[in-house]
């Protein structure tokens, strides 16, 4: 079926397709054809012939790496996609296919990195491309534990979804709906908060754009805790939670509304459940792993289990191959009432020849492991612990009950409210917080800071407890079977939270009033500039000694050109290789030529797919001494190493490179430094020596910290070389550069 002229060209340049890619996309819709036909080569030769006949293009380009992509070429489609970015280095279509290349390698925080430059670099006009690349973000930031920056994600790819793609919706309420099992302080539509210096709020979709704005204001305004939590908000729409983290802490410390306190401290504790942040979250469940020896004896385990009515919720995989279940114990009552209730003491997962046990409470991981080690004996392992980010569900278990037999529903309700209220009022209350800084929160409300952190992470808590708890539907209106009122909490510790302040401090006002004068004093500065420059022309044009005088200078300049022109012209012409066939080329004395000469050479025999004879000519200009006039010789060291390289000869290339750094230091003044450098990074990988590959990058990026591609080429090379700990070295800093 033909494509609308007047929609949308598939490249996502934001284009109609009438004015982008119509005169040529007929051979793109050829070569899927033949891809279809599995007839690979064939559909290769029509893109190798589009390329050549529209060499200016990167969305042919574009459409050749994704053709080679989905054969599973992906060396090749990299290749290519060099000649795309050459063209055009922020392609918006081949920072997609990146992300797509990492994504199929299984690299999550690679494929981000693209995602995330792709996002930015669409123009608005491509919905298609954007819900795409949005979907990408909001699935790898889940599976990374980023929830909040997962549904912003996810909440952009429905904007730019077209009317018919219900998936996209479909996935989107399946996660972050109204009955999805996410905890509200997730699922929740955030937006910016007004700041005491007035400004338009930027575009929410334009994440690095509002992020500057934001960092700008901050630096203006450093007391206004709107600021910093709207800082905080766009990074951790980002996905970088540290730093979301660290904005949030300010706007806390700063915060003169309760209201407002209470929902930025529930977004600091949100950031602190996520992969890394073990040693300062209070959100941890400790783990016990035991390999599998005897199969059988641990089936009968669970057979006992079963019958003990100690299973909850058991569940096999579709395969069979993985099995989970709660583990459970009965709860004794005083008093008979037909009822009867257990609590949760672990949970348990079987996969792929290991048992895993956890829980947030350490004794009951504990009891867990001494019991598999006394009723499986040698069947099992010694335990292996660790400690990890429990998941939402997991961490209130301590807080329920389960009904295993219920005759009287009122006492049952009456059961499961007040474990919920002893939990949460005696124990919980009693247990020292990292977010506390050690306190308990019994004693927070001694600290100002320590209160309105309290405030939030008690609104986090119910948060979390209301995903976890049965729901009913009334209407249309989803509602949690509520088991406990947390304000009964906010009162039991004295943290209510006080009606809002009729205005912001009188010192945030101040400040306020003195950043937009400061904003007016450099509009008036910019505007005296303008008027002494249009004094400037006026007096110029009344200087008429100045005029005789440019003339006589402007006679002078004529014969020194003229003269330098007669000096060209006794140079002798540049040969032109460009109608030489290879054969002829083969039959050149190099040794004659000069390095200009040699380099078209080189150039031209590419072109000619005979890259041996390049290499030759690249090598004969590499012996020569310095000539005038051409001191940049990285393209002709470059095909040298790319020549050694493709003999094996890595060693060689490592030489050939060192020589090139010399060559550009004393005749280039250094100018291709780190195009070297970038290089060298890679010879040493590909040698093996990744501690000199990560001082070779190490000193790329200090010189040059603010390019995205050197981290991503860092921790691509790393990957590569399968040095993930390397890998991560360059992350995290390459991530915040690739906004």
């Amino acid at each position: 079926m033909p494509l609308d002229p007047y929609a949308n060209c598939p490249c996502g340049s934001g284009k109609k397709f009438k004015w982008c890619c119509t005169g040529y996309f007929d051979k793109v819709e050829q070569a899927l054809e033949m891809l279809q036909q599995s007839q690979f080569e064939n559909a290769v030769r029509v893109m190798d012939a589009l390329t050549k006949a529209h060499p200016e293009k990167p969305q042919v380009y574009g459409y050749y790496a994704h053709i080679l992509f989905r054969e599973g070429h992906i060396d090749r489609a990299e290749d290519v996609l060099e000649t795309a970015f050459a063209l055009e280095p922020n392609f918006p279509m081949g920072l997609l296919l990146k992300g797509l290349f990492r994504q199929s390698e299984g690299e999550l925080v690679g494929a981000l990195l693209w995602y995330r430059r792709a996002s930015e670099a669409y123009p608005p006009e491509a919905h298609d491309q954007l819900s795409q690349v949005y979907e990408m973000i909001g699935r790898n930031e889940l599976m990374l534990n980023r929830p909040l920056a997962s549904r912003a994600a996810m909440a952009l790819a429905v904007k730019y979804a077209p009317p018919d793609d219900t998936e996209v919706r479909e996935q989107y309420e399946a996660i972050f709906g109204i009955e999805a099992r996410m905890p509200d302080v997730v699922t929740k539509s955030y937006a910016f908060r007004p700041t005491a210096k007035p400004i338009v709020p930027p575009d929410a979709a334009r994440l690095s754009d509002a992020r500057h704005v934001y960092e700008t204001l901050a630096s203006q305004t450093p007391t206004d805790p709107a600021v910093w939590f709207n800082l905080g908000l766009v990074r951790a729409w980002q996905g970088e939670q540290p730093a979301a983290l660290e904005a949030f802490n300010y706007s806390i410390e700063s915060e003169w509304n309760d209201r407002f306190a209470q929902e930025t401290a529930a977004l600091a504790e949100l950031m602190k459940f996520s992969t890394g942040t073990e040693q300062d979250s209070d959100y941890t469940d400790h783990r016990v792993f035991m390999q599998i020896r005897d199969a059988n004896a641990v089936m009968q385990l669970l057979q006992s289990w079963e019958q003990e009515g100690r299973m909850i919720g058991a569940q096999n995989d579709e395969s069979g191959s993985e099995f989970s279940c709660l583990l459970a114990e009965p709860v004794a009552s005083l008093v008979e009432t037909g009822n009867a209730f257990v609590k949760i003491v672990g949970n348990v997962q079987i996969s792929q020849g290991v048992i895993r046990a956890w829980h947030v409470s350490k004794d009951a991981v504990d009891k867990i492991a001494e019991e598999l080690r006394d009723r499986l004996n040698m069947a099992v392992s010694e335990p292996v612990r660790a400690v990890g980010i429990a998941q939402f569900g997991d961490l209130l278990q301590e807080a329920l009950l389960f009904p295993a037999r219920v005759t009287d529903p009122e006492d049952a309700e009456k059961k499961l409210q007040a474990q919920a209220k002893n939990y949460f009022e005696n124990i919980w209350a009693q247990r020292q917080l990292k977010s506390l800084n050690g306190m308990r929160p019994t004693e927070a409300n001694s600290s100002p800071l320590m209160r309105k952190r309290l405030l939030g992470i008690v609104r986090f808590l119910e948060s979390i407890f209301m995903s976890v708890t049965p729901k009913k539907r009334q209407g249309n209106v989803v509602l949690s079977i509520t088991y406990y009122h947390f304000f009964n909490l906010q009162k039991s510790l004295n943290i209510e939270i006080n009606p809002d302040p009729s205005s912001p401090p009188a010192a945030l006002l101040a400040a306020a009033e003195a950043a937009v004068a400061a904003d007016l004093a450099k509009a008036n500065d910019r505007a005296a500039a303008e008027a002494q420059l249009k004094a400037t022309i006026e007096a110029a044009k009344v200087a008429q000694a100045a005029a005789t005088q440019a003339a006589i200078d402007a006679r002078k300049a004529a014969e020194v050109a003229a003269a330098e022109a007669a000096a060209l012209a006794a140079i002798p012409a540049k040969r032109d290789f460009s109608t030489l066939t290879a054969e002829d080329l083969a039959q050149v004395n190099r040794d004659e030529l000069s390095i200009a000469e040699l380099e078209d050479g080189m150039r031209t025999s590419f072109k000619l797919d005979a890259k041996e004879l390049a290499v030759a000519f690249a090598r004969t200009a590499i012996g020569k001494p310095p000539e005038p006039g051409k001191p940049d010789r990285y393209p002709l060291y470059l095909c040298a190493i790319q020549g050694a390289i493709a003999e094996g000869n890595v060693e060689n290339a490592i030489q050939i490179s060192s020589e090139g750094v010399a060559f550009d230091s004393a005749q280039n003044e250094g100018k291709r430094a780190n195009d070297f450098a970038l290089q060298r990074g890679k010879l040493f990988a590909r040698k093996g020596d990744t501690e000199q590959a990560t001082q070779e990058f190490d000193g790329l990026i200090a010189r040059s910290p603010d390019e995205a591609k050197y981290y991503i080429t860092a921790i691509e090379t790393m990957l590569s070389a399968k040095q993930p700990d390397k890998a991560l070295h360059f992350s995290e800093p390459g991530l915040a550069k690739a906004r």
